[in-house]
């Protein structure tokens, strides 16, 4: 207990402590979320509130912060889960700060400088991060990962880095992260993938859903929703069985006791979607492959008696140097992400939350 008979352990304390005196404003204590969804403030939280701030929008404070907005909203309301009060206010003038929020602004600057300054003194300690970073990622993550931001921001950091991607199906990857010829690997598995991923240390990053392309002349593109089983005469074009979003689909049709043509089989995303282009074929894909540019006027249908999904993860191989690991710290998990109080903008849900740090 406190000594004004609060328990030590309250928001309240909390804020005093974090203040190095009297809170500015005294925070609510709403009934405590579930000890799964507590962990501690780092960094990143931190600068993506600081960013909110200054920029008075989370769409801009995404932007700045080479973070998609869904990913900095996840991020912050894992924050506020932590202090359990809510930061922010909206309204049509844009975001502003709630009296809790004001009364932790201060300490999160003197909290973000610390930090900086302890990273620059060990840098300076141990010398600068050089070796190689070797990045594998699937195709069809679009932009559920923003690798170009992702990677410049990276090399910013860590200019003694080298960096190496390839591109590949999931089945590919993992297979190299385990004989440790990647160090990260960005990948797309069913959700339920724990057997395939064992002993691996993962990130999760995305739950996204998948949706079927179709040419706008396409026979199927006219019913604004398909079934499965208005599917099995249809020709398909489709990934190599290695990628993680072709597997997703052949355990759908397998579980329902369904087969489908496939007609084409590629290895590149780009060339999956000329062809529906074309409308030789239709194909089931994550949702971020028909957001990509390449993807504009074709017919993007939902399904109406199943739900396709896919976990987007990151793996790091066991044996990661530090270039991997630091690669790995930039990524935002989405442990937190189901419940609390909603600060963003408005993100899809399953949106991807990556960060460059």
């Amino acid at each position: 207990m406190g000594r004004d008979g609060a328990p030590s352990g309250s928001r309240r304390a909390v804020v005093a402590a974090a203040g190095g005196g009297r809170p500015r404003a005294r925070l609510s204590r709403p009934a405590p979320r579930p000890a799964r969804w507590r962990r501690a403030m780092d960094v990143r939280q931190i600068e993506f509130f600081l960013a909110v701030v200054e920029e008075r929008s989370f769409t801009r404070a995404a932007e700045a912060s080479h973070v998609s907005q869904p990913g900095l909203s996840s991020s912050i309301r894992s924050l506020e889960r932590e202090l359990r009060v809510r930061l922010f206010e909206r309204s049509p003038r844009g975001v502003s700060l709630t009296p809790s929020g004001e009364a932790f602004l201060p300490r999160a600057r003197r909290m973000l400088d610390d930090a900086r300054a302890v990273r620059q003194e060990v840098l300076e300690a141990s010398g600068e991060v050089r070796g190689s970073l070797r990045l594998g990622a699937e195709q069809c993550l679009g932009d559920l990962v923003d690798l170009p931001d992702l990677l410049a921001t990276f090399h910013g950091r860590h200019p003694g880095v080298t960096l190496s991607m390839v591109q590949a199906g999931t089945g590919s990857l993992l297979d190299a992260v385990r004989r440790g010829e990647l160090d990260v690997a960005l990948v797309g598995t069913p959700v339920d993938a724990d057997a395939t991923l064992a002993g691996l240390e993962t990130v999760d990053l995305a739950l996204h859903g998948f949706e079927l392309l179709a040419a706008p002349d396409h026979a199927v593109a006219a019913t604004g929703c398909v079934c499965l089983t208005d599917l099995t005469s249809t020709e398909f074009v489709d990934l190599d069985v290695a990628w993680g979003a072709r597997r997703v689909v052949d355990a759908v049709f397998a579980g329902r006791g369904l087969e489908r043509r496939i007609a084409f089989t590629v290895n590149d995303v780009h060339l999956l979607i000329d062809l529906v282009r074309q409308g030789l074929a239709v194909a089931l894909v994550p949702a971020s492959v028909g957001e990509k540019p390449q993807a504009a006027g074709l017919s993007r249908l939902p399904l109406d008696d199943a739900v396709l999904r896919w976990s987007v993860r990151a793996v790091v191989a066991p044996g990661a140097g530090n270039a991997g690991r630091l690669f790995a710290d930039m990524l935002v998990p989405t442990a937190a992400m189901d419940d609390g109080p909603a600060v963003e903008d408005a993100p899809a849900v399953g949106d991807a939350v990556v960060a460059g740090r």
